[in-house]
């Protein structure tokens, strides 16, 4: 099996079954996010995936609120902090497109909160795959999804599980977005 058809596996898989419902009231704050991903999708130009707020929270596509366990928001915001040190793509919002034969894929954006100048990066993948890592383009000396980012957007498909378009809390997607600015 050659590295672009590996298996996806990381070590804090299963982290969204082990959070659990916030049982309190949440306000999301800039200063308190860890990271944002966002995806474009012929369907769904604006969509929102999830959040990760200081010390331990989630909040996912449908708006619900989750106590992340401490070892999982540890290891999930520190691959986040580890995609700032990759190479620049030179391309639209910093994306790295997976080798696909349609062009029309999803592309998920991170947006990661960077520690000391409060403003966020952004890394883009087109066309994730947990079994597809090879590039259209290679981007520096990489001609594979570098492993950091394939693990962490592994992760982030976790908070889909049960995903539906428009329901849930809005008003909290919503909320959480415009913690995001103009990005």
């Amino acid at each position: 099996m050659t590295k672009s058809e590996a298996e996806w596996s990381s070590n804090f898989e299963g982290w969204y079954s082990r959070s659990t419902p916030h049982d309190s009231t949440f306000t999301p704050t800039r200063e308190e996010l860890a990271f944002a991903v966002l995806h474009n999708a012929p369907t769904d130009a604006e969509g929102f995936t999830l959040a990760l707020f200081q010390p331990n929270i989630a909040v996912d596509a449908m708006g619900r609120v989750r106590v992340v366990e401490k070892d999982d928001f540890a290891g999930l915001t520190s691959l986040a902090q580890k995609t700032l040190s990759l190479p620049q793509t030179d391309s639209f919002w910093n994306t790295w497109r997976i080798a696909w034969e349609r062009t029309e894929q999803v592309i998920r954006r991170l947006l990661v909160a960077k520690e000391s100048e409060g403003e966020l990066q952004q890394t883009s993948v087109q066309g994730f795959s947990k079994k597809r890592t090879a590039l259209q383009t290679p981007v520096g000396n990489f001609d594979n999804l570098p492993e950091t980012l394939w693990e962490l957007f592994g992760l982030v498909e976790e908070a889909l599980e049960g995903y539906e378009k428009n329901k849930g809390n809005e008003e909290m997607v919503e909320l959480v977005k415009a913690t995001l600015g103009d990005v």
